[in-house]
């Protein structure tokens, strides 16, 4: 197979894409012509396939998908777009709330058949093997208990009331549950369930771990903007400086005929996609008074950029008007690791993690939250984190709610939550997303208010809302967490040479322990809008964790960079079928690389 090949092939692996074996050279060379009639480089036309699928709710690619493949960029060539007027039919039901309040109805009901799910979501066994223990058929879960003796019903995998539409049957038709998609670590004979006998404390990790309440925005002046983003250009040259033993900084614009080192910020010199001929160094105001010079990349053996990157380079500006790089200083991190709580004091750590939204595209049922809501109730572990959206402005049948307001759809799914978890063990972590329709549309996000919704305050004893993005200390780890796809919006306007991390996903998570930011990218996606006032404080990664979270739309993943374990736990629905979740079990262990022992897995729903 030529490198080309292996290229695409690659590319598309990354936002979780497999080219089927058979008829994949046909695939291949209909990749290449749409990249050719197109005008696309195998990165942007990767980036316009993720939209593609995401529009379309989850597509496999063959020769027919291909097609509508290109159908649609055709469609987003034309310069001149028409409003498109809704379509009436007869036929379609109008979105009820109805649907959850059937989900609701399902936690209280009583129902003890677990044995199948246990069964679905057992760790797989090799061949040859010894046979699998079972539960018997009277087990009785000891976190399934109340005080009195008797044994609380996990969610009831009965049909939905009559009320609730049908589904179109893909997602209650897959096969693929409980399958892992990634792992990390000894996780064949892992227990996932909590062996503590009392609740975990989750507090913020330091003053500016996670926003408290919510805040004024969009009264920023442009000037006080600047000085947030040069701020923090200057406290990462401070910790660069003092990393590489370096004395001073130079300005980038002034003209000098020998080699020296300047900081400053990737910048594109246009609206359009960074390339090699595109970028610009901005320097500080401090040391550059501010000013903007091109940069010429052909001395740099290697390189990964992409706008809002805080650099510290070595090169030469002989001409005044153009700076050379030939060294990026970025060998070494600028943040310190974490520190560890003393081995006696921690203890065991299961930990679960899922991501919006939390009902397929075909109808408000809710499925996928009833099925984890049981999964959670057969294996309680003690933390579970749910990254929105939770009400879902990219759902169509959302937007489209007649009944109901979206404060009070919200109100119903925290109701079921909290009624699900009233009697384990497991604190529930809500983290907030730009794509709830019923929050505030700014980044950083502030946390849910609870308080305002009509739900029993006991019921919500067990549920902490915190900030996207968030660093909290959860039983002494210190964990990162932020529900905004940083991942995808960077790998779409990064560019590369001989990178020093050949793995896409890799050097994308390295970006981030390099900013020291949730969301180093500048300027931001359309999709994020940003309060710098609070960006400056609350947006950044004071050190490096032990966990980060990052559901994304891209491949789902378990990696350790640096000692730091990264999550992606995927979507728990993808348009008309199911996701992924994430499961964890985090042992104290001094003589493991980063003082832990950590095993992973991302489960099929």
């Amino acid at each position: 197979m030529e490198t080309a090949d292996k290229s695409i092939i690659e590319e598309f692996e990354v936002i979780g894409v497999i080219i089927p074996k058979i008829g994949s050279e046909d695939d291949i060379d209909k990749v290449r012509e749409l990249m050719i009639i197109h005008h696309l480089d195998l990165d942007s036309l990767v980036n316009e396939w993720g939209a593609f699928e995401i529009t379309n709710g989850g597509l496999e690619m063959n020769t027919e998908t291909l097609i509508q493949f290109d159908q649609y960029l055709n469609r987003n060539k034309k310069a001149a777009k028409t409003p498109k007027t809704k379509q009436s039919s007869g036929t379609r039901t109008t979105p009820k709330s109805s649907d959850i309040d059937a989900l609701a109805e399902r936690v209280s009901r009583n129902q003890s058949d677990t044995n199948d799910l246990l069964n679905a979501y057992s760790t797989p066994v090799a061949k040859g093997k010894n046979k699998r223990l079972r539960t018997p058929d009277n087990f009785i879960n000891k976190h399934l208990t109340l005080t009195g003796g008797s044994p609380v019903a996990p969610f009831s995998p009965t049909s939905l009331s009559p009320s609730t539409p049908k589904s179109t049957g893909k997602y209650s038709a897959r096969k693929n549950t409980g399958d892992i998609v990634a792992s990390l670590g000894e996780t064949q004979e892992c227990v996932w369930t909590s062996t503590s006998q009392q609740s975990c404390s989750i507090d913020s990790y330091g003053e500016h771990g996670s926003l408290l309440s919510h805040y004024n925005f969009m009264m920023e002046k442009i000037a006080d903007r600047v000085l947030v983003l040069d701020g923090i250009a200057e406290e990462i040259g401070e910790r660069l400086k003092e990393i590489n033993s370096i004395e001073s900084l130079s300005s980038v614009g002034l003209q000098y005929a020998e080699p020296v080192t300047v900081l400053g910020r990737v910048c594109c010199d246009s609206n359009g996609r960074l390339n090699a001929k595109s970028v610009l160094l901005g320097g500080d105001v401090q040391t550059s008074q501010g000013c903007k010079v091109a940069m010429q990349l052909s001395q740099l053996a290697s390189y990964s950029l992409f706008p809002g990157q805080i650099v510290m380079m070595e090169g030469q500006n002989s001409s005044g008007t153009a700076f050379v790089p030939t060294r990026i200083y970025n060998e070494v991190l600028p943040l310190q690791k974490a520190p560890l709580p003393a081995e006696a004091d921690m203890e065991r750590l299961t930990i679960v993690a899922v991501s919006g939204p939390y009902t397929t595209s075909d109808n408000l049922a809710y499925e996928p939250l009833a099925d984890f809501i049981k999964h959670i109730q057969a294996h309680p572990p003690d933390v579970c984190i749910m990254f929105g959206p939770f009400v879902d402005a990219k759902l169509q049948l959302i937007k489209d709610l007649k009944d109901t307001t979206y404060s009070e759809h919200f109100t119903k799914i925290v109701e079921v939550i909290s009624k699900a978890i009233e009697h384990l063990p497991t604190e529930v972590v809500l983290v907030p997303s730009q794509r709830d329709l019923q929050h505030t549309f700014v980044y950083p996000t502030p946390p849910f208010d609870l308080g305002k919704l009509k739900i029993d305050k006991e019921l919500l004893k067990k549920i902490h809302c915190v900030s996207d993005p968030s660093t909290l200390r959860i039983n002494g780890l210190c964990v990162g967490m932020t529900s905004t796809d940083i991942l995808f919006h960077i790998g779409a306007e990064e560019i590369s040479l001989n990178p020093l991390i050949t793995e896409r996903l890799s050097r994308l998570l390295d970006h981030l322990l390099q900013q020291g930011s949730y969301y180093p990218l500048n300027p931001p996606s359309e999709e994020v809008n940003i309060s710098y006032e609070k960006y400056e404080l609350f947006s950044r990664i004071p050190v490096i964790p032990h966990l980060v979270f990052l559901p994304s739309e891209l491949k789902q993943f378990v990696k350790n960079i640096n000692g730091c374990v990264f999550v992606n736990p995927g979507r728990l629905s993808k348009g008309e079928t199911g996701g992924t979740f994430a499961r964890l079990v985090v042992l104290p262990n001094s003589a493991a690389d980063c003082g832990l022992d950590i095993a992973a897995q991302v489960v099929r729903i």
